[in-house]
């Protein structure tokens, strides 16, 4: 079984982010199962070319597109790939796509197709709420205060709602809606998506599978026993309380609530200290409220971590922070719960089994935060918290997942 994987952006040729991560782990476990994969993915710069990272073969294809995806002028940059991917996939054989948002858009309508799996995330119907009139914002002018938030934007959406965000219906809801209707089977990464999902885009229930984000938990396991940073390392005592959060600077990820939500908690508990490691249009924002709060000394802002790096920072940490303003899965939420930490979060909350492992939060204000990581703090069941959050994290091993959905490929291929 060849299946050809195509991605807007995958690790190592885009910067590091979740979905890149998702891809580039996804097709290396899947590897391991006995199938052929290849990764087809925009340039990171350059011409087209083909490359081998780690016994993958990668495929990159024209346009350079990763700068914009931020943008709604991304969305047509995906669209651009649609098209190359067709001239591509005519070209070589193989037996199966499996494509994330609406990077199969183009090669759905060939008529002979091969069958298609197509894989959403909640980022990829939720929308950032950017209104006709603000358009320098689908160039990617002056959008740190447009996307705090998000908005569900259906394909049956009122006239008045498509007239107030025709960059989303047009270039992203629409097409979205193509792809799931017409591919044979639908990826979603939770069961708490299905309903919403289903009703968003009127699709076939009995198409849908759930297929999580997932952990190497051997590789994680294997770094946690490194010892190359250490809390002396950073300047850090061994009797500070650590809080980390993991994730791009968007605004939409929450950082600077969670740093608002520092200068409360340390007026609570003074000896706290806080590591943010992320990158992004709101690092500029973000480093100026560090200096404006004058948390130079209590905040650590770390940009580029090697992947064999990260799983230390998690091991120094105490509680680990995610704060999205919307639901949706999260790589590093489930890291650090692999790595025994009891986690706060807005966004995830299949992963808090009754309280056992930390705090889920009906929103990502400030004072929801502080007040979730004080009581947490105040409960001194932390370790045991944190034991609990790494045998959850457990089920989320990628190898029992890509075995799920190398099951799927198996039926849609014999039908």
């Amino acid at each position: 079984m060849k299946v050809i994987i195509a991605a807007k952006c995958a690790y190592p040729f885009h910067p590091f982010g979740g979905i890149q991560k998702y891809v580039y782990n996804y097709a290396k476990f899947l590897s391991k199962e006995g199938v052929e994969v290849e990764i087809v993915t925009p340039l990171d710069k350059g011409k087209p070319r083909t490359e081998i990272y780690e016994g993958i073969k990668y495929t990159l294809l024209a346009p350079k597109i990763y700068p914009y995806l931020e943008y709604p002028i991304g969305w047509l940059g995906v669209y651009a790939f649609s098209l190359s991917l067709v001239k591509y996939l005519k070209n070589i054989k193989f037996d199966l796509l499996h494509v994330f948002d609406i990077t199969g858009y183009q090669y759905l309508k060939e008529k002979n197709r091969k069958p298609v799996v197509t894989h959403i995330f909640t980022d990829n119907y939720m929308c950032n709420p950017i209104p006709i009139w603000k358009l320098s914002s689908f160039w990617g002018h002056n959008i740190d205060n447009i996307k705090r938030n998000k908005i569900v934007l259906s394909p049956a959406a009122k006239k008045i709602m498509i007239l107030k965000y025709p960059f989303q219906y047009f270039l992203k809801i629409r097409p979205i809606q193509h792809c799931l209707t017409e591919s044979d089977l639908v990826f979603l990464e939770e069961e708490i998506f299905r309903k919403e999902v289903i009703e968003l885009y009127n699709i076939d229930s009995k198409k849908c599978h759930v297929v999580p984000v997932g952990i190497d938990m051997p590789f994680i396991e294997s770094r946690l026993n490194e010892n190359k940073i250490s809390r002396k390392n950073l300047g850090i005592s061994e009797n500070n309380l650590v809080l980390s959060t993991v994730t791009r600077l968007a605004a939409d990820k929450g950082t600077d609530k969670v740093i608002r939500a520092f200068i409360d908690i340390k007026n609570e508990l003074p000896n706290i200290k806080l590591i943010i490691i992320g990158s992004g249009y709101q690092e500029k924002e973000i480093s100026k409220l560090i200096t404006d709060s004058q948390l130079k000394n209590d905040v650590f802002h770390f940009k580029n971590i090697p992947e064999e790096d990260l799983y230390a920072f998690y091991r120094i940490s105490d509680i680990y922070i995610s704060a999205f303003s919307f639901l949706g899965s999260s790589i590093s939420t489930l890291e650090a719960m692999a790595c025994f930490l009891p986690i706060v979060t807005s966004a995830q909350p299949w992963l808090i089994k009754d309280g056992k492992n930390g705090i889920y939060l009906e929103n990502n204000e400030p004072k929801s935060i502080s007040s979730a990581v004080i009581n947490l703090v105040k409960e001194y069941k932390l370790k045991q918290k944190g034991r609990i959050s790494n045998e959850i994290a457990q089920g989320y091993d990628w190898k029992n997942i890509v075995k799920s959905a190398k099951e799927k490929y198996t039926e849609i291929l014999s039908i």
